[in-house]
């Protein structure tokens, strides 16, 4: 749906009949006096947009990506907004300075993909096998103390850090112009190709079967305006049980997904793309 269809199914909700105009803009040109004007339910709409996002995110049904170049001896990247600022958590290591605001700022990384330069395959970070927690990367690189000593062609792990402003990798990167993408569930971020709905024909990257979430829950936001709480908390309910309806028709991309348990050893291990465990260092 079109923000103008959102705005027109949040107001049917709100029962603020005189505004709703299905198929076109609601009509707040003639209205006197809105109980709910246009520009507090485009903000309750893109809150709603957001929260589906994040609801969502581990289903990965909507990602973003973008791809930099590696430098010679560099352990931590910068990510989206990028720019420059201290490395906090590796201090005797400067950031690159990589200019990454045309992208939306991190929510939760899905994957990284790491090709080493003039090599025909790619390295994938599969999560909790090379993709890891902040804690688990601390514990496989004593607490950081070998991070500014260790690097090799391919990296072994990679984690973000707490703050979500870093690209952490352990060996870091021991040549220059490896190619590592980033794929990851945005925030809506103004001015990058994400941002928050504005125009009235201006459509959710999302899919079409979580547009009756973003309608719920902007109703539910709603409804503290017309002092109605009790409905507020009818329509958090509704959106609660369609979103567990989205998550089991979204969650599986296909029919070979499955949930396993796999020791993280063992994958990583198999994950060399030469020699499998032969190739361990």
């Amino acid at each position: 749906m079109e923000l103008q269809d959102l705005e027109n199914s949040v107001l049917f909700n709100l029962q603020q009949s005189e505004l709703v105009n299905f198929g076109s803009t609601p009509n707040y040109a003639s209205a006197t006096n809105p109980a709910i004007s246009k520009a507090a339910l485009d903000f309750q709409i893109n809150r709603a947009y957001m929260r589906v996002y994040s609801d969502l995110s581990d289903c990965e049904i909507a990602l973003a990506y973008f791809s930099i170049l590696s430098v010679a001896n560099s352990s931590d990247y910068p990510l989206p907004p990028g720019g420059s600022f201290p490395n906090i958590y590796n201090p005797s290591q400067p950031l690159p300075v990589i200019d990454l605001s045309a992208f939306p700022n991190v929510q939760r990384i899905s994957r990284i993909l790491y090709n080493p330069v003039g090599q025909p395959w790619t390295q994938g970070m599969e999560g909790g096998i090379r993709l890891v927690s902040w804690r688990q990367f601390m514990g496989v690189s004593a607490f950081g103390y070998m991070r500014p000593f260790t690097y090799n062609i391919i990296p072994d792990y990679c984690t973000v850090t707490p703050n979500r402003k870093i690209l952490s990798f352990f060996p870091g990167t021991a040549s220059a112009g490896d190619t590592i993408t980033v794929e990851y569930v945005p925030y809506l971020t103004a001015g990058t190709s994400w941002p928050p709905l504005a125009n009235p024909t201006d459509v959710p990257r999302l899919p079409d079967a979580a547009d009756d979430m973003i309608t719920l829950w902007a109703t539910a936001l709603c409804w503290p305006k017309l002092r109605e709480m009790q409905a507020q908390d009818v329509y958090m309910a509704k959106y609660f049980a369609e979103m567990e309806r989205v998550r089991d028709m979204l969650g599986p991309r296909s029919r070979g997904d499955t949930f396993r348990i796999r020791d993280n050893e063992l994958g990583l291990a198999e994950s060399y793309p030469i020699g499998g465990a032969l190739a361990l260092p």
